[in-house]
């Protein structure tokens, strides 16, 4: 029996093929995923989940995106075999979340599917399977990523699932991470940590509003004393502008296809293609020549907070304290 913790893309296409290869499976997590079919169940709690998993003790049991937060007691339930989780960094490297963000800003394209069991410490378990790979030169914004990302992921789990199931996979057979190596990079959200810092370089701006683009909600930044979201940017070096001007739209162009906000930066020229209210109305028209966008001190400190996940959403470590 595979049993599989979450409800992810990964996971609604590895039951597709567990199906049709005839391979028993269930399927745990907290939502209504009706398309799943009957090896369904919807649970609430952590006590829930060791419950059901514990029916089937003689299982390989993955976790892709599960929506708890694993307890030690709970992990030692499962042992000697453990849980195992697919990750998406050449561990110890880059352990953490919202991986692909991370990846853009630091303008890394060498990913690696990576299956290791689950321990206390985040993404710091032992290594069962791997498999390196590149991610497309195509590759531009976090949507275009997290695609490569789950493609390189469900070809990993997949190939584990099958070769588990006719005995070719002994899960106690793992290797040890070089712990002095690692890097851990938290859980970012748009909300809380994407404030523009205007004294950055354009092309350090023009990066980091692309760590933020689909599917997530873009950078932020003030105008006229509200946030808005950019999109859709990209720095030129045609020009030097004193750092008074930094954060001012000189220029708005209407094109055949598109338009564009043209704004002072460090070392050059940020050209804006989308701008957002909170309600994700456009404001391209809105917006005047001689505008400063801009952020506060209290702004740009706050979304260096730390983000972390609660049981109703998100919050910053400071709002938790």
């Amino acid at each position: 029996m595979i049993q599989i913790i979450g409800h992810n893309e990964i996971v609604l296409n590895l039951c597709k093929t567990l199906r049709a290869n005839k391979i028993p499976f269930k399927v745990f997590s907290n939502k209504n995923v009706l398309e799943i079919g009957e090896e369904y169940t919807q649970l609430e709690t952590l006590e829930e989940l060791k419950t059901e998993l514990k029916k089937n003790i003689d299982s390989l049991i993955i976790s892709a995106g599960a929506p708890w937060i694993f307890t030690t007691a709970f992990l030692e339930t499962f042992e000697p075999t453990g849980i195992f989780n697919i990750h998406g960094t050449p561990l110890p490297h880059d352990r953490g979340g919202t991986i692909v963000s991370w990846l853009i800003l630091n303008q890394k394209r060498i990913g690696n599917a990576i299956i290791h069991k689950i321990v206390k410490n985040p993404d710091a378990g032992p290594v069962l399977m791997t498999n390196e790979f590149i991610y497309p030169s195509s590759c531009h914004f976090p949507i275009d990523y997290l695609k490569e990302y789950n493609r390189q992921q469900e070809l990993l789990v997949t190939e584990l699932c099958l070769n588990w199931s006719i005995g070719k996979i002994d899960l106690t057979k793992t290797s040890e991470q070089p712990h002095y190596l690692s890097t851990y990079w938290p859980r970012l959200n748009a909300t809380f940590n994407a404030s523009i810092d205007w004294n950055w370089t354009g092309e350090e701006i023009a990066l980091f509003i692309r760590a933020f683009d689909e599917p997530y909600n873009g950078a932020q930044t003030l105008w006229r004393g509200k946030t808005i979201w950019l999109k859709n940017a990209f720095f030129q070096k045609d020009a030097n502008y004193h750092p008074f001007q930094w954060g001012m739209v000189y220029r708005y162009r209407e094109l055949r296809d598109t338009s564009y906000l043209a704004i002072a930066v460090n070392a050059g020229t940020l050209y804006v293609e989308t701008c957002l209210d909170n309600d994700k109305n456009s404001l391209m028209k809105k917006i005047k020549e001689g505008d400063r966008l801009y952020n506060t001190d209290e702004k740009l400190s706050s979304s260096k907070q730390r983000t972390i996940k609660t049981k109703t959403g998100f919050g910053t470590q400071n709002q938790l304290q």
